[in-house]
């Protein structure tokens, strides 16, 4: 077998072939000369429709392909234009390079399966190409990967929001419970970012959602019941617990601030007791705590009735669920602390939503584990400038998208 077979076999193109004397190394890059093999004919790079002959032939310009012997390499091509009768002159399709790419599909899915394990600068500094070039090829397959995703009915869905910006900057993450993967996000945290994520995903997928978990903010409810009108709203039971201890935290700074110097440094510091649970509290910790609801009543209060909460969670059903509610609610209209009064306030607003819990048992923890891995993605990249981009990359980082093997060329 001649040099020039073995090379046309490891070039791996079906219908082209190596040039004689067409392999050559230049500096620290091998360049090889291609051909179209004799007999075959082109296809219009719009359209695809045949054509037998070429009209004539672009000048002679390099194509980046995938590394050959560990240097970066090059195919040398001179590609045909066609006189397709539909859409006029016009560059030849190729199954192997988009027209007026500078970049072989292969080499693209390389970019792009790096992309997925390394930021965006740094592929570019391994493979010595343009951070722009890197970023629109990883861009393109990210949203090619995206629009074969196939949609499936979604029983439980789940609505959360996460910081994407400083300044208060947010998106809305809608989630699949069952399948534990992302749904689509879309910009903002107001009623109009559920309802245009809603609209997209249409009538009939929003008449399959039996429950819909979510945090306690009223913008989220009205869209869910303007769209999802049969679906249960359940709040999650966590987000209770987060106004729980902002409550405490309230009552904790305001008896800090009034109490003497004495009092208020112990008190100082001892944030984070407050929040656990007595019976995780051992040694020094423990004694810090009985110390300081010994000196403050108020505190004292604050902490039994977040003790107290606790058993809410083992409630047997919404019966007992909303029995246990309405005493621990008139507790903290009693207790005289104005944080829990506010609270109580907020829960017996919505109560319903809350004791749905019992019926569905849905919460939004399996969503603190995806924004975790999306804080990943946003410390390991820097930050992202382009939104879109960014939620691809969150699709991708979350296990919704298709493998990048089933993304072929639009035009075949």
């Amino acid at each position: 077998m001649s040099l020039r077979t073995v090379c046309t076999e490891l070039l791996g193109i079906q219908g082209w072939e190596v040039v004689p004397d067409g392999v050559r190394i230049e500096g620290e890059r091998v360049v090889v000369a291609i051909r179209r093999r004799a007999g075959r004919g082109y296809r219009c790079g719009r359209c695809g429709t045949g054509v037998l002959f070429a009209y004539d032939h672009e000048p002679v310009r390099q194509i980046r392909d995938l590394p050959l012997w560990g240097r970066p390499c090059w195919l040398e091509v001179q590609l045909a234009r066609v006189d397709c009768p539909c859409c006029g002159v016009t560059v030849e399709a190729v199954e192997w390079v988009e027209p007026y790419a500078r970049q072989t599909l292969r080499y693209e899915r390389y970019l792009a399966q790096l992309c997925g394990i390394m930021p965006v600068l740094d592929v570019a500094e391994l493979e010595g190409v343009d951070k722009n070039t890197v970023y629109r090829v990883d861009r393109k397959w990210l949203a090619r990967r995206a629009e074969l995703r196939e949609s499936r009915p979604v029983r439980h869905l789940g609505i959360d929001e996460i910081a994407i910006k400083k300044r208060h900057r947010y998106a809305t993450v809608f989630y699949d419970l069952d399948r534990r993967e992302v749904l689509g996000l879309v910009q903002h945290r107001s009623q109009r970012a559920p309802s245009r994520f809603f609209r997209r995903w249409g009538k009939e997928q929003c008449r399959a959602v039996e429950a819909v978990c979510m945090d306690l903010w009223r913008p989220y409810l009205n869209s869910v019941r303007r769209y999802c009108r049969q679906a249960v709203v359940v709040f999650d039971k966590f987000h209770v617990y987060r106004y729980l201890a902002e409550a405490i935290e309230q009552v904790r700074r305001y008896e800090q601030a009034v109490a003497d110097a004495p009092t208020g440094a112990l008190i100082k510091g001892t944030r984070w007791l407050w929040l656990k649970a007595w019976r995780r509290l051992r040694g020094k910790k423990r004694y810090t705590l009985a110390a300081v609801m010994k000196l403050n009543r108020r505190l004292q209060r604050a902490y039994l009735l977040k003790e107290d909460f606790e058993a809410f969670s083992a409630c047997a059903d919404a019966e007992d669920g909303g029995q246990f509610l309405k005493g621990w609610l008139r507790r903290c209209q009693s207790s005289g602390l104005e944080p829990f009064r506010k609270l109580a306030h907020r829960i017996r607003r919505w109560a319903e939503g809350i004791l749905a819990y019992f019926t569905h048992r849905l919460t939004n923890s399996m969503a603190e584990g995806i924004n975790n891995k999306i804080k990943v993605l946003k410390r390991r990249s820097d930050g992202f400038h382009d939104e879109g981009y960014f939620f691809l990359k969150i699709l991708h980082a979350t296990g919704a998208l298709p493998p990048l093997q089933l993304v072929g060329h639009p035009l075949f």
